[in-house]
């Protein structure tokens, strides 16, 4: 199961993003969990935005981990967008924070006492050295007094009033306060980008062995991937959504190699692999072809070479591994159309 950091030391910040994230396939660590919680990280920026990818590669370098960190903040619009940015550093500690807000709006009345939280996460990887930004915000009113206690490094929860609900922050469940407000939302964003770009995928692909006098066409693969590259291969990709098995085939082969064919014999094999280090695995069916009509026209993002081919030569080659294993295993079937 692959392995995530949420890189904060506020408990009650941790406990929301734990409670949204339970479903998902990940383990998720925190910076105690990996003895980084000692650490007093500066958040010298004047943007919630810098703050959260600083922390976030930091501690992903440290960690070498995909590393989830935020930041986040309380803006009075009377205040001036006080104390913004700076909201962990309102005061020496919570209460004083909190008191200090209070106090500067002494005497305001409920229609200027207006305010947002704003937030901003980053999922930073450190093996790419790539990173994502996700902000989001929700509008309420701070209160005239403090309401109740809220939980642990959250003090103006207790103070920040959301009228659609009639209750502070503090007043609100995890689970329910992560329904409206801006980490929770963010939260939401995240649980979405990290299933669509990390879960394990099951892939369905096809390939076409496409035959012309008697010989086999292969090409060779163009691939970012070293272990992928230069290696040879019949055409064929996979299967986009609502599409078929043969549609797939046609449109991916007529896109490989400019021609247009027709499936005249299924190999009655599914082979499957797993690519752990890619997180996937394929799904693969193979059909015998007879060209239609077209001229072999290379896809050069795709196709670094290709040629015509008996199965001595065919065998020979540096394949893919399941075309490797296609070819050994249907010797006698393939026989019947090439040399």
């Amino acid at each position: 199961m692959p392995k995530i950091l949420i890189a904060t030391t506020n408990k009650g910040k941790l406990e929301e993003m734990l409670a949204e994230f339970k479903d998902l396939n990940f383990e998720f660590l925190s910076l105690k969990d990996l003895k980084l919680d000692k650490i007093n990280l500066d958040e010298p920026y004047d943007t919630l935005e810098e703050n959260a990818l600083h922390k976030a590669k930091f501690f992903a370098k440290k960690s070498k981990l995909l590393t989830i960190a935020e930041d986040s903040g309380l803006f009075v619009n009377y205040l001036k967008g006080a104390p913004g940015v700076f909201s962990k550093r309102y005061g020496r500690n919570d209460k004083e924070r909190v008191d200090k807000i209070l106090e500067n709006l002494k005497d305001v009345e409920e229609d200027k006492r207006k305010a947002s939280f704003r937030g901003s996460a980053c999922i930073y990887d450190p093996k790419k050295d790539s990173y994502t930004i996700f902000n989001n915000k929700v509008n309420g009113i701070i209160t005239k007094k403090f309401i109740t206690k809220s939980r642990n490094g959250m003090p103006y929860n207790s103070i920040f009033y959301y009228p659609p609900l009639k209750k502070t922050f503090a007043e609100m469940s995890i689970l329910e306060k992560n329904q409206i407000s801006h980490r929770g939302k963010i939260i939401n964003e995240i649980k979405y980008h990290l299933t669509k770009q990390f879960n394990f995928k099951q892939i369905i692909a096809s390939g076409g062995i496409l035959i012309r006098d008697r010989k086999l066409l292969m090409t060779k693969r163009r691939d970012s991937r070293p272990s992928f590259n230069n290696k040879w291969e019949f055409p064929g990709g996979c299967v986009d959504k609502s599409e078929t098995i043969i549609e797939a085939l046609k449109r991916e082969v007529k896109e490989e190699t400019g021609f247009v064919v027709d499936p005249i014999e299924i190999i009655p094999e599914i082979l499957t692999k797993t690519e752990s280090k890619y997180n996937y695995q394929v799904f693969l069916v193979f059909y015998i072809c007879k060209i239609i009509s077209g001229k072999f026209k290379t896809a050069e993002a795709e196709v670094a070479g290709h040629g015509w081919f008996t199965f001595d030569e065919a065998i020979k080659k540096d394949l893919l591994p399941l075309n490797d294993i296609y070819l050994k295993n249907h010797k006698k079937l393939l026989k019947k159309y090439i040399n």
